[in-house]
């Protein structure tokens, strides 16, 4: 999707880290050729890129009235991951994280959505102050929870016992694919109830089979920007070390999940390596994906990299799970 965002872009910036709320028009051309303007609020958002991007997260708030029968129908506040910094670097990781959403997105349904954008950034008080660059939308958390008929809930904290086994063990599975170890599953920050960079959905008056599902993967060691660094109790230095955080109880599922990541091997490869990437940057991806599967599927190296890694080193009998698509 093509869009063009008119604000006061470089008060935004200057004042990124006060988040504040700011006027600004949104236009785009639909598919008839018609030229839509809309009326928005714009405001910087996040918290560790909000520090270390130049230029920072943003969210855009519309107004649902004006939005009926165009793209945004239904929409009221939408986040965008933008490039963090100008140049190849800053749009290789845009590129690489929207790629990471929609390999996750061919590992399972329950996940989130996402819609790259081509954006053309304006600024009210500068005609001459213009940037384009690439972005992209991720779907609403009520929109994604009723998309897969679930409750979007903030729990304190989630008990393993609750964990849908299955989804939780994609999930895990998934996150050591890419590298990333920025996330937790059964806690947030301070009174912001579960999770760390996921969100807890389930089945309306269920407490049990609940679904982890994640977002914000611009730590992820596949990616490697210049600013993600590894929490320094995990025991790895680089964010590119590889570090299974399942656990133990999972083990028993892990199979199946691993059948899940062969069969959709070439879809998950091709999405989480962009067209847009240089020929050796694609080079050192896919090896870096190859590498994950050597290990996965050498029996050797999944009982040394995954199984004696489990978190929780005592297996209990969990709760037993209704299939996701029940």
């Amino acid at each position: 999707l093509s869009i063009s965002i008119t604000a006061p872009m470089r008060e935004l910036i200057r004042s990124k880290s006060q988040k504040n709320e700011y006027d600004a028009v949104v236009a785009l051309t639909d598919a008839s050729g018609n030229e839509i303007t809309l009326d928005a609020k714009i405001s910087a958002r996040g918290n560790a890129r909000l520090s270390s991007c130049d230029f920072p997260p943003i969210r855009l708030e519309f107004d649902r009235d004006q939005v009926v029968g165009t793209v945004f129908a239904g929409q009221k506040r939408l986040k965008m991951v933008t490039h963090c910094q100008r140049g190849f670097g800053g749009e290789r990781w845009v590129r690489q994280e929207y790629g990471i959403y929609r390999a996750y997105n061919i590992v399972t349904e329950y996940s989130f959505q996402a819609r790259m954008l081509d954006v053309t950034y304006r600024d009210t008080e500068s005609e001459r102050w213009e940037r384009d660059a690439p972005a992209f939308f991720i779907e609403a958390v009520g929109e994604m929870a009723d998309r897969l008929g679930r409750d979007s809930i903030r729990p304190p904290e989630v008990r393993t016992e609750q964990f849908h086994l299955e989804e939780t063990t994609h999930h895990l599975l998934f996150q050591y694919l890419i590298a990333n170890t920025d996330f937790s599953i059964t806690r947030g920050s301070s009174g912001e109830g579960c999770c760390h960079n996921a969100r807890v959905i389930t089945e309306p008056g269920h407490q049990d089979g609940w679904m982890v599902i994640p977002y914000d993967f611009d730590q992820a060691g596949i990616i490697n920007t210049d600013y993600a660094r590894p929490d320094r109790r995990l025991g790895i230095r680089r964010v590119t070390s590889r570090l299974y955080r399942g656990f133990c109880w999972q083990n028993d599922a892990l199979p199946a999940a691993i059948e899940r990541f062969n069969e959709r091997r070439g879809a998950i490869t091709t999405a989480l390596m962009p067209a847009e990437l240089s020929s050796s940057r694609q080079k050192q991806v896919r090896r870096y994906i190859d590498r994950f599967y050597a290990t996965i599927n050498d029996p050797e190296e999944l009982r040394e990299e995954l199984i004696a890694k489990c978190r929780g080193g005592v297996t209990f009998a969990i709760r037993k799970t209704r299939t996701a698509g029940q």
